[in-house]
């Protein structure tokens, strides 16, 4: 179970890779419309690129802590609620009818990372709902490092 612990960021980082590679190709080809004028407007490669490392850092810090406090009982939540966002960059591909950044490494990753958690017998239900809290906790971090990020002057950002 360790081991897989530990590989888990890999895992991560390999879904990352392929948005790093595939997003700015993705948000220029958005079709029109007001909310895709405003992400386009507000991305940038480097600030999410800061933002996938913030994000790798933070999950190694949390892997360092469950490892030294033999309890991994958070970051079990952490990779059950990287599974739901799996999830939904499915529902965005099946709404947009396109080819979403992250998706096939992403569900390459999940369905690894689902087959180990239920191999160990992490299997309570309620690992799944803490992980929907979990999951608020990520998105808020990324919301919050987007806008701080965002915040910068453009000539470091841009």
């Amino acid at each position: 179970m360790i081991a897989f612990f530990m590989i888990f960021p890999a895992l991560f980082m390999t879904h990352e890779m392929e948005e790093l590679i595939f997003m700015p190709g993705f948000v220029t080809k958005l079709p029109a419309s007001k909310a895709t004028k405003k992400v386009q407007a507000y991305y940038s490669p480097l600030v999410f690129n800061l933002m996938v490392l913030e994000q790798l850092l933070l999950l190694l810090l949390i892997l360092g802590i469950s490892y030294y406090s033999k309890h991994f009982g958070f970051y079990v939540t952490v990779i059950i609620a990287y599974i739901y966002h799996i999830v939904g960059h499915l529902v965005q591909s099946l709404v947009l009818r396109r080819y979403v950044p992250g998706l096939i490494g992403g569900i390459i990753t999940a369905v690894i990372s689902l087959a180990f958690l239920f191999s160990f017998g992490l299997v309570d239900y309620r690992y799944y709902l803490y992980a929907l809290v979990t999951l608020l906790i990520i998105f808020g971090n990324i919301l919050l490092s987007f806008k701080m990020l965002n915040q910068l002057p453009l000539a470091v950002i841009h």
